[in-house]
């Protein structure tokens, strides 16, 4: 009794799953078809157009309000369809679409559609269909008229020399970006459309004489794995790309700016548009490149070295800063100078909490203050987080609650956390602060240098489409930090490619790289 119950319940759930419009897809293509599939859409529009009075030629322009241009629908479709002298003396519909084939219709973007499927794809994304009853097919032309952002200057990447071009939430747009920054044959865009539903366009951009080719076709056998997934983020891109699953490191890069995008694609490296999304993704990379930034290279080599070494320097501090607090003053007071405890012990005078609730707190507190500005309104995010961090810990000072060595602290682990150019890889560094912290309660320093060995030990278990995540730091040549790594090179001595990413031509023969 309980199986037969179970068994009729999933026949149901089978039943409600399928959907009768499945099996109207499968029919062949007519205008009844259409009507009956999209009859209770208000905002797609079918008009019937009689070409030939006498033969009782005719034909149905079907378009969604709102997506296409109306101006070149009215122009290049509409009015040739109309006044064209030539289509009103056709016989039937097959010369009608030869006609319509070889120029009367002026639009020139138009492709035969055979299957009802095919004209269901091309309707809503963007194209005005033709459709001819008696020979059951359609023409579709593509005339996208939605409304787009204009070309912005990137919101998360801001710099102060170099282009400030960015992205948007166009697929052609952006592709002719990157096609106007290298403008080369080499130059593919694959596209790929995901989603059973949604259909989202995606673009390999890569150049064929350059990037690895198994490095190419592994990102498309991933991205071709889950066609029939719905997407909606870059995040769902990345899960896919992502070979470290449980991994908090990143291993892409997401950018905003069209030249940085163009510039890792001209190292050899394989970028990753998606309709939708104003962010590029850039694959594959090591850890050394989601410390750099594209304004490295619009300053002269000495100063944009001395910045990366900076960055280096501050991400160390912002992991470690805090369990490293807590570790002296908690189990290695021998290591402080005397004024310095003596300074410490005094500030703490009143405080109820440990320095191990104190640090947690204040990083809770910091998190909390971090999101609040996120997610605030832009023109308030900045004061809230900046006042609320004042406000927050000058009160919790004179309350007693923490002492002011713990608010130094976090704060200046907080701040060269800032310095970190990736954001996913800022968010990995706050979320390891937490982890050291436990490691320096549990064991001191030598908690924390256990816990700074399983870090590395994981960032070297990494590898990126066979690119490993610590090169060049492992190179076995010793060259890896001088190539553009940690010291930016001069642009005279710049001739080759990343070698870690083994690319066709490792030699850039003078191109600019970046």
């Amino acid at each position: 009794m309980f199986w037969s119950k179970i068994k009729k319940e999933q026949s149901q759930i089978i039943k409600q799953d399928h959907n009768p419009e499945d099996d109207i897809i499968d029919k062949a293509i007519s205008t009844d078809t259409l009507v009956s599939l999209l009859s209770d859409s208000e905002d797609i529009i079918f008009n019937h157009i009689i070409v030939n009075h006498d033969m009782n030629v005719k034909l149905t322009v079907v378009f969604v309000d709102g997506m296409v241009d109306s101006l070149q629908l009215d122009n290049d479709i509409l009015k040739p369809l109309i006044q064209e002298k030539a289509l009103s003396f056709v016989q039937d519909e097959k010369e009608l679409i030869n006609r319509i084939l070889l120029g009367s219709v002026y639009h020139s973007h138009r492709m035969r559609c055979d299957t009802l499927s095919e004209c269901i794809d091309r309707l809503f994304t963007g194209s005005v269909l033709l459709v001819f009853d008696d020979t059951h097919t359609a023409i579709a032309y593509e005339s996208k008229g939605y409304e787009k952002r204009a070309i912005t200057e990137p919101t998360n990447e801001n710099v102060l020399k170099g282009s400030k071009e960015s992205f948007i939430e166009v697929l052609h747009v952006n592709t002719a970006l990157v096609r106007k920054r290298l403008p080369t044959h080499d130059l593919k865009v694959s596209h790929i459309y995901i989603g059973k539903r949604t259909k989202t366009a995606v673009c390999m951009v890569y150049l064929k004489n350059i990037a690895n080719t198994d490095i190419v076709n592994e990102i498309k056998n991933r991205l071709e794995s889950i066609a029939e997934n719905d997407i909606f983020s870059s995040g769902q891109i990345e899960a896919v790309l992502k070979n470290k699953k449980y991994s908090i490191f990143p291993e892409q890069i997401y950018t905003e700016k069209v030249d940085k995008f163009s510039s890792a694609v001209l190292e050899g490296r394989v970028g990753i548009l998606i309709d939708g999304v104003p962010n590029a993704i850039i694959t594959p990379v090591d850890i050394s490149s989601q410390l750099q930034a594209s304004e490295d290279y619009a300053s002269h080599f000495i100063t944009s070295s001395f910045s990366r070494i900076l960055r280096f320097i501050s991400t160390f501090i912002s992991l470690t800063l805090p369990a490293a607090y807590i570790s002296i003053t908690s189990y290695h007071q021998e290591m402080i100078p005397t004024e310095l405890a003596v300074s410490i012990i005094e500030s703490k005078k009143g405080v109820p909490f440990s320095t191990f609730i104190e640090v947690i707190m204040m990083l809770l507190a910091f998190e909390v203050l971090l999101e609040a500005g996120l997610r605030l309104p832009k023109a308030v995010g900045q004061a809230v987080s900046i006042v609320g961090a004042l406000v927050v810990g000058e009160a919790a000072i004179t309350a007693k609650i923490l002492s002011p060595g713990v608010v130094i602290i976090i704060s200046t682990a907080g701040i060269t956390g800032f310095v970190i150019p990736s954001q996913d890889m800022s968010n990995a560094i706050r979320l390891l602060r937490f982890v050291l912290v436990v490691f320096s309660v549990l064991g001191g320093l030598f908690g924390i240098s256990i816990g700074l060995i399983i870090i590395l030990y994981h960032l070297c278990s990494i590898e990126v489409f066979g690119v490993p995540y610590m090169s060049p730091f492992v190179s076995m040549e010793g060259k890896g930090i001088f190539e553009d790594t940690l010291f930016r090179q001069q642009w005279s001595k710049a001739k080759k490619r990343p070698p870690n990413i083994s690319t066709k031509d490792s030699i850039a023969k003078g191109e600019t790289v970046k």
